[in-house]
């Protein structure tokens, strides 16, 4: 049974990490689109409040 355990533990920590991989690539992506907005507004990035 222990091989089994680790094989299923390996399983959901892989799980786990495509997770937070994809949630990375999502945040990221709307920080992208955030700072394209950003640039494109007239007057440029001068009104910019950074958190």
């Amino acid at each position: 049974m222990d091989k089994l355990d680790h094989e299923i533990d390996t399983l959901r920590h892989e799980q786990e990490l495509q997770h937070q991989k994809q949630a990375e690539n999502r945040w990221q992506a709307r920080v992208d689109e955030l700072q394209r907005e950003r640039h494109d507004e007239p007057g440029g990035d001068s009104g910019s409040a950074e958190h």
